[in-house]
């Protein structure tokens, strides 16, 4: 079968792999809608030092099981049913799993890392995942598409658990791309007074707006951030600021125009070696909380799913592009060159 992936140089190709066996403790998945996300876009343009080589990438998705062994069996699986898997496994031993923060585990397996990804036909489900309960059933009102976006909003979710977003809250989001527009649909759902994107290319800020109402687009290039944000929060500053970008500068800024006692979320994971973008005396003297976040767990992605279940969480309006296989890095250019939001792959 064919599947995008990294070869043993590196490079990524769409290329022949075998499909995988089906074993009694595992499950395979006939994917029907995969799609891209920031990590796979940093490795299209970067690589990535992460991924074991070779291996099939991506490892957002949706699909339907076409074989349960006897372990997914008395999971309460069965072929024909549609599911999605929170990608990041824990070991089920450690201290963060045992706390039930598997994304945290000493010992992380993940799939388009260390299993076999989802830019392919069929995706192979191991027992870790299975035992770990980290596939979950679809309900039939939420389409394919529409499921490939649970896992990454979900992340946006635990990156929130740590800010507290309260009613009357003036949240800042740095980026306008579909994590930084599911971040401010979320803060307006708590209740926040006002709900800030900033974000340098107009068209970008504009589209945010649209997808989601309530938005305030604000260019950070054209104005003082800072003088801006004491402005419209009555010289207070920003409850929360949520780095939805990697940009290393935003960091900084963000604890400029935070309030005192503000939350601040390092979402955007930074390339490389980067650091020295914080300043311990603002962080000390404002009272401030920085937070870091990674991934996330299958409990978030259930609460996803909820909210698009109960019709609160519109996940369809940021598909933008629909590819195949044999098109995917036509999609990964869209990205890069057209500012399309998101792009969903149909192996």
């Amino acid at each position: 079968m064919k599947a995008f992936i990294m070869d043993e140089n590196r490079e990524l190709k769409v290329s022949e792999v075998p499909e995988p066996t089906a074993k009694d403790d595992n499950m395979i998945v006939s994917i029907k809608s995969a799609s891209i996300c920031g990590t796979d876009m940093r490795t299209f343009l970067k690589g990535n030092a992460k991924i074991a080589a070779p291996r099939v990438l991506g490892h957002e998705f949706a699909g339907c099981i076409v074989h349960a062994g006897s372990l997914a069996k008395d999971n309460g699986f069965h072929v024909g049913a549609r599911v999605t898997a929170a990608p990041a496994i824990g070991c089920g031993e450690c201290w963060s799993c045992k706390s039930g923060h598997t994304n945290m585990c000493d010992h992380l397996e993940t799939i388009g890392f260390q299993y076999e990804g989802v830019f392919t036909a069929l995706v192979e489900i191991p027992a870790k995942a299975i035992k770990m309960g980290n596939v979950i059933k679809l309900p039939d009102c939420i389409e394919y598409d529409d499921a490939t976006l649970i896992e990454p909003a979900a992340c946006a979710l635990n990156g929130q658990s740590y800010m507290h977003i309260k009613e009357g809250d003036d949240v800042v989001i740095y980026g306008s791309g579909m994590i930084g527009c599911i971040h401010a649909e979320l803060a307006l759902m708590k209740g926040a007074r006002n709900v800030i994107m900033f974000e340098p290319v107009e068209k970008r800020g504009k589209i945010a707006m649209e997808k989601v109402p309530g938005v305030q687009w604000i260019n950070n290039f054209e104005t003082n951030p800072a003088e801006k944000i004491l402005e419209i929060t009555d010289g207070k500053g920003a409850d929360v600021v949520i780095i939805a970008t990697s940009v290393g500068v935003c960091h900084t800024e963000a604890q400029q125009i935070a309030a005192k006692m503000g939350r601040i979320s390092l979402f955007g994971g930074l390339p490389g070696e980067s650091k020295g973008f914080i300043d311990s005396n603002l962080i000390h003297y404002k009272e401030l909380q920085v937070c870091g976040v990674h991934a996330t767990t299958a409990e978030f992605m259930r609460e996803i799913m909820q909210l698009m279940e109960d019709g609160k969480l519109d996940a369809k309006k940021y598909i933008e592009r629909i590819v195949t296989l044999n098109e995917i890095e036509d999609g990964f250019k869209a990205i890069r060159d057209e500012g399309i939001m998101k792009v969903v792959v149909h192996p």
